[in-house]
């Protein structure tokens, strides 16, 4: 009979044994479920989150720098101003050679009068 003792108490142990296995198995699932949850619901905050910033980003920039029509209307009065640069020099650029060849070519053997005026000074001693 001690022994039928014996055996029961150790089948009792094992099965307490099994039981808190199962448990500890349980919790350890349902803490995955919840960590996998709170995962899911981070990321949904933080997407939430970067759209409103992104949108406050956005706001300032237009705030500071204007609207993406001023930067349109900008570039394209520079773009006309360098379109009339490159036109004006087009235009210019055979009479500019031409004087520039004419200045080089012809020689002038004159004196120029504000050399003149130095050596016609008498020279003062020092």
């Amino acid at each position: 009979m001690a022994e039928g003792r014996e055996n029961w108490a150790v089948d009792e142990l094992l099965k307490a044994e099994e039981e808190a296995n199962n448990i500890i198995k349980t919790a350890q699932k349902e803490r995955e479920k919840k960590i996998k949850e709170a995962k899911v619901a981070a990321d949904q905050e933080i997407a939430v989150f970067r759209r409103e910033e992104e949108t406050k980003y956005n706001q300032e920039i237009l705030r500071r720098f204007g609207s993406t029509k001023e930067e349109e209307e900008l570039e394209r009065k520079t773009k006309a101003e360098i379109d009339k640069i490159y036109a004006d020099y087009e235009a210019n650029k055979l009479a500019v050679v031409d004087m520039l060849i004419k200045r080089v070519i012809e020689v002038k053997l004159e004196v120029p009068r504000v050399v003149k005026g130095q050596f016609e000074q008498p020279q003062q001693n020092l």
